[in-house]
């Protein structure tokens, strides 16, 4: 998918409407992500891998959790991350085989625009590793 800057909502939701049997997407960051996750949910029942290069907060975990119980594969490599968002992700997606945070920035406490978070987290706790396993 194209920059998020560089196409409007009203386009994208219209692409989405002429793609045919969609199973995968990377997408660059994304402003408000539950609009493109409903629209990806409605449209394309076998969808099941999905790969974000930018920010992932806690709305979007939970926007992804909602909408997409089937996902498999979710690739947040060389991403920002807020750990709430990991751990809502590990704890509502019964069918994910792989969560690549490979490379990522985790952080505790939300996003904020100056991307100042409360606290870098550079091993993963035990937490984590556990709802992974």
């Amino acid at each position: 998918m194209p920059a998020w800057n560089r196409i409007k909502k009203d386009v994208i939701c219209k692409a989405i409407h002429t793609w045919r049997s969609l199973e995968s997407l990377t997408m660059p960051s994304i402003m408000n992500p539950p609009y493109l996750i409903v629209e990806i949910a409605l449209n394309f029942k076998n969808f099941s891998e999905l790969k974000v290069i930018g920010p992932f907060d806690v709305l979007f975990a939970s926007t992804i959790a909602k909408f997409l119980p089937n996902l498999k594969i979710l690739s947040l490599r060389c991403s920002v991350i807020v750990k709430d968002a990991i751990l809502l992700v590990l704890d509502n997606q019964p069918n994910l085989e792989v969560l690549n945070i490979s490379h990522c920035l985790v952080i505790e406490g939300p996003l904020l625009p100056s991307l100042m978070p409360e606290k870098i987290i550079k091993k993963l706790d035990k937490i984590i590793l556990e709802n992974a396993a």
